[in-house]
């Protein structure tokens, strides 16, 4: 199970494993190669240097989890659903150098597309919730080109090579509930004494 936190620990991770390997495998033909996790900001701007970039553009509900439910801490609570979510990015080829793109997409595809797997080793530091017996799948996710325009017509910029992936299957923890203090047995309130009275 998840917090919050791991929905940018998983981005982050995927950007350090793409880094970690950037530089071995592309410095040779390709100046300063790097990985960035692209937000809206970022795609306002104009790209500079040679990046693969990591969009996410859509969470959505898994449907195939979405009956699964958390044993209960105690006998008197019920049982409460997990929400599985999945992320949808595109791998962007985000660089000012047309000749680059197609190897930084090619790259990309060829360390993520045979499906990588994401677990505790990769996301544990930055969520304590994440179990050891966790792991998340990246997989190449099937979008029609029309889909796939249609994602970057609603973006600042125009068109970029892309790829669309999918993390599959993060179980995010239901918010946990507050804990109440003991039933309020005396209420003492101050009153104002007036002296000489």
């Amino acid at each position: 199970m998840a917090s919050f936190r791991a929905v940018p620990a998983i981005l982050e991770a995927l950007r350090n494993f793409l880094e970690l390997r950037a530089e071995a495998d592309l410095a040779s033909f390709i100046t300063s190669p790097g990985v960035l996790i692209l937000g809206t900001k970022e795609l306002d701007a104009e790209p500079t240097g040679n990046n693969l970039g990591i969009y996410l553009h859509r969470v959505s509900v898994d449907p195939f989890g979405r009956n699964r439910y958390l044993n209960p801490t105690s006998t008197t609570k019920p049982m409460q659903p997990e929400l599985p979510i999945n992320l949808h990015f595109l791998l962007v080829a985000w660089t000012d150098t047309g000749e680059n793109e197609s190897a930084l997409i090619s790259w990309g595809l060829q360390h993520l597309g045979a499906s990588l797997d994401l677990d505790i080793s990769h996301i544990g530091g930055a969520d304590a919730f994440w179990r050891d017996n966790e792991s998340v799948q990246i997989i190449p996710e099937d979008m029609s080109t029309e889909d796939l325009l249609r994602i970057w017509d609603g973006l600042p910029r125009s068109y970029k090579l892309s790829v669309p992936f999918l993390v599959k299957t993060v179980r995010l923890l239901p918010v946990p509930e507050r804990v109440n203090g003991p039933l309020v047995q005396t209420l003492v309130t101050p009153m104002n004494v007036i002296k000489g009275a």
